[in-house]
């Protein structure tokens, strides 16, 4: 499948837009646990991707070993996690 290069800058600059807007999101979520936090952020991801798959019938795309998935959605729940934590605990800039 060709994608577009307007596509993808499209996809790029949303990237861009998200992370710049995740300490500022973190922020105003008031006390809402980091743990908490996380795990909402990523049910409503993971919902919307899959939704995504579901639409395009690729779920082939979701074939990978299982260290795979263990360190990817491992790795970004705790990294995630603890920038909400830190957040919680600094102010925003420092804690960025």
């Amino acid at each position: 499948m060709a994608v577009s290069r307007r596509f993808a800058t499209v996809v790029g600059f949303t990237a861009v837009l998200m992370w710049s807007l995740l300490a500022l999101f973190t922020t105003a979520s008031g006390a809402v646990p980091p743990f908490q936090l996380t795990t909402m952020a990523f049910l409503v991801s993971g919902a919307l991707g899959i939704v995504w798959i579901a639409a395009r019938g690729r779920w082939r795309d979701m074939v990978q070993p299982g260290r795979a998935w263990l360190l990817g959605v491992g790795g970004l729940f705790g990294f995630h996690f603890f920038y909400f934590t830190a957040l919680r605990g600094a102010p925003p800039v420092e804690a960025t």
